[in-house]
């Protein structure tokens, strides 16, 4: 996945982060300090994407056994397939 992907999808999902209600400190703070990487697709249950200017792009998985959520490596090549689908998705949609 080259910079212009990654930035577009920045931008494209960035409004995904975007809370209300939520003090300053916890708007601005990353969720994912740790990146999961050997994670079958088959146990996740629910992806969220995150994208703010001031963390570079956070995958948070909920597992489908146990309900925990962890934080994927975006850089696995599972992970970038599905984002460029969602991409392509979004794109046919405009």
């Amino acid at each position: 996945m080259d910079i212009r992907t990654l930035a577009l999808l920045s931008i494209l999902l960035g409004t995904l982060c975007l809370t209300e209600g939520k003090p300053v400190s916890l708007v601005y703070r990353c969720p994912c300090r740790y990146f999961e990487s050997n994670v079958p697709k088959s146990n996740i249950k629910h992806l969220k994407i995150l994208s703010t200017s001031n963390c570079s792009l956070q995958i948070v998985a909920r597992l489908k056994h146990n309900g925990k959520q962890i934080c994927l490596d975006p850089k696995t090549k599972w992970i970038q397939e599905y984002l460029e689908k969602a991409l392509n998705k979004k794109a046919k949609k405009t």
